[in-house]
């Protein structure tokens, strides 16, 4: 099934953009409507990634009940903040099927079904601890600017952390390394030339990334193996191997970089 017929059903199934809640239990009732409209066809009716279109889908949609998410920015093996969660419903997830809601739902809609999904898992009952959070808004707020010297420092972080095994040596990815998800299934490992990050490819997008790693997936965190500096260096160099052209010249160009980051 065409992507972006997929996407244009789930715009349509999408509730009306006045409905509100006053309250939490109100709000996972209002979550639970937005869902069954709008979530249930790839996610499924338990939240277990079995909607009626999830077989066309490359790759599967997110089985909530296992509580186990890629974009976070809390620590490794730890459940995502609900701003996490929003960011994705907010934003969709570049590459695959999963849309962006911002235009399509109300605020409060999108409050809503963040609720409603975390009733899918018992390992969001106890929330998210402060030490669970890896990545600060403070961090992000205010990255360091990108240099031809941070660019380079970055190549040797990529090497000291052996990256081209999964990535391969010019960021394309690695054929002779194949690899697997937690569930078994065969993944490829991130082509950085393209440029296109799931999580999103700002700058500090990125870096949460890094610092976080992508749980169900090969990709650590390294939240304990570099340091601030190191994680940013790594986020440069990464971006810097993308073969759109504007990328670099966005990095390396400080007008453009302060418009990209203020935006």
């Amino acid at each position: 099934m065409c992507l972006r017929a997929v996407g244009f059903a789930l715009f349509l199934l999408a509730v009306p953009p006045d409905a509100e809640a006053t309250g939490d239990e109100d709000l996972v009732v209002l979550g639970e409507r937005v869902y069954r409209k709008a979530c249930e066809p790839c996610h499924g009716r338990q939240g277990d990634g079995t909607g009626s279109i999830a077989r066309w889908l490359d790759p599967l949609p997110r089985d909530f009940t296992l509580g186990t998410f890629k974009f976070r920015s809390t620590m490794s093996g730890s459940v995502p903040t609900d701003e996490d969660l929003r960011r994705t419903v907010d934003r969709g997830i570049p590459g695959n099927s999963m849309p962006s809601w911002q235009h399509l739902l109300a605020v409060g809609e999108r409050d809503a079904v963040v609720a409603y999904i975390k009733t899918f898992s018992d390992w969001f009952e106890d929330g998210v601890y402060p030490e669970d959070i890896v990545v600060t808004d403070a961090q992000l707020a205010t990255p360091p600017p990108p240099t031809e010297e941070m660019l380079a420092a970055g190549r040797e972080v990529y090497a000291r952390m052996e990256c081209a095994k999964c990535h391969g040596e010019d960021g394309r990815g690695n054929p002779d390394n194949p690899l697997e998800d937690d569930y078994g299934r065969r993944i490829v490992a991130f082509d950085f030339t393209t440029g296109v990050y799931k999580a999103g490819s700002d700058p500090p997008d990125v870096y949460r990334s890094f610092a976080t790693g992508l749980d169900s997936t090969p990709m650590p965190s390294y939240a304990d193996s570099l340091d601030e500096t190191e994680r940013w260096q790594l986020v440069y160099y990464c971006l810097s191997l993308s073969r759109r052209t504007t990328v670099r010249d966005w990095l390396l160009h400080p007008p453009l970089w302060n418009h990209r980051m203020q935006r």
